[in-house]
């Protein structure tokens, strides 16, 4: 399937020593890898590649192999981005395997490079480290896997711009990390709040750097204050900072956390301060978070990001089976516009229903935007359509 991704692309190819790549290997397969398949799939894919067409007699799609990138497990809302990936491929027929980043950098460079050496069909990749993209980009290129980026995807124009030279890159899927932040700061304001700490990851983390920025110049520019930011380099110290920030700012009506994980442990700091009243927001709710906002605890809460998985595998199920989808300038698609949803408690049960105990697309769903009919404006119809009141979701 690569090589067909190859023969059809419309993109330049990079010139040689464009990006430069390497690394070892680790993995940590979720299902059967490619290399692994029975002879009879292999045998199916084999024959197919001289067709446009992707789906067999029956009307099923081909079975295909694919990999995810992902920066970290154990940690909730990373687990839950792994859940809705694996969901997503098998729901189309095809296998996935996981390869855990453990939170380094190095590693995944090290899992890049196994991925670009296996045979896999297509690699989505978890851009947590902005300075690899362009090494990602060059590995994948040589070793001829259709890539794309989803959650946290490239912003910086320039290499945007040379991602666009690569045949085998797909495009990025997420969403805009300072709207989410404009979102908060929008609705805290509506509220009548003025004064607001934030609580989030380390600085560099591309989603919230994103968020802290947005919330900063809304907030500030309608007239409320930021009086304490608090980064931590590990989600164990959220707790510890969070104390540090009720300490010093005894008059701060209310604390932006950048993810679920971050709320839960601005909450447990309140406990230490009994009486105080402290409104809480944050993007990115976790289950337990989840839990949290349904009574009252939290006071708002945004998210949906995970529907960018979903989307992708679509993506890149498309470009692998020949059908590479280019936006209106000719480009791979840049998806920023995943939509954020609001989630307070009336709508807290229907947001479980969709990201935690089910899937934000059913496998029809998933199907009728795979296809050689299928294009750009396909997804642009689709989320001009989608509404977390509507949406059809897979168990």
């Amino acid at each position: 399937m690569k090589k067909r991704l190859l023969a059809l692309s419309t993109a330049v190819v990079l010139t040689a020593g464009l990006f430069a790549g390497c690394g070892a290997n680790e993995e940590t397969p979720s299902s059967e890898s490619k290399s692994e398949a029975p002879a009879a799939q292999e045998d199916s894919k084999e024959s197919s590649d001289t067709s446009s067409d992707n789906a067999d007699a029956s009307g099923e799609l081909e079975a295909m192999s694919f990999a995810g990138d992902i920066v970290g497990q154990g940690v909730p809302a990373l687990d839950n981005y792994v859940g809705h990936l694996e969901y997503g491929f098998n729901a189309i027929g095809s296998e996935f395997s996981i390869f855990n980043d453990n939170f380094n950098a190095d590693t995944q460079t090290s899992n890049i490079q196994t991925i670009a050496s296996s045979d896999y069909d297509g690699c989505m990749v978890f851009g947590f480290n902005a300075a690899a993209y362009s090494s990602i980009s060059s590995t994948l290129q040589q070793g001829q896997v259709p890539f794309l980026f989803y959650d946290q995807i490239p912003t910086d124009e320039s290499v945007i711009e040379a991602l666009n030279k690569n045949e085998y890159y797909v495009g990025s899927v997420g969403v805009n990390p300072y709207d989410q932040g404009v979102m908060a700061a929008e609705d805290m304001l509506d509220a009548g709040i003025k004064t607001a700490m934030i609580l989030g990851g380390s600085v560099g983390d591309v989603i919230h750097d994103g968020r802290t920025n947005g919330f900063t110049d809304t907030f500030e520019a309608g007239g409320g204050e930021v009086v304490a930011v608090a980064r931590c380099s590990d989600p164990s110290e959220a707790t510890a900072k969070e104390d540090d920030l009720l300490s010093a700012n005894p008059d701060a009506e209310a604390t932006y956390a950048l993810t679920g994980d971050y709320a839960i442990s601005a909450l447990s700091a309140l406990d230490n301060y009994s009486g105080r009243e402290m409104v809480i927001y944050c993007s990115d709710i976790t289950a337990d978070a989840l839990d949290l906002v349904k009574d009252g605890s939290i006071d708002v809460a945004y998210s949906g990001a995970a529907l960018d998985t979903t989307i992708g595998v679509t993506l890149l199920y498309n470009a692998a089976s020949g059908n590479k989808i280019l936006d209106e300038n000719g480009n791979p698609p840049m998806m920023d516009m995943i939509p954020t949803f609001k989630v307070t408690a009336e709508l807290a049960d229907r947001y479980n229903e969709v990201f935690f105990t089910g899937h934000p697309l059913d496998a029809e769903t998933m199907k009728s935007l795979i296809g050689p009919d299928v294009t750009y404006q396909t997804y642009l119809d689709f989320f001009d359509n989608f509404s977390l009141e509507t949406v059809t979701f897979g168990e």
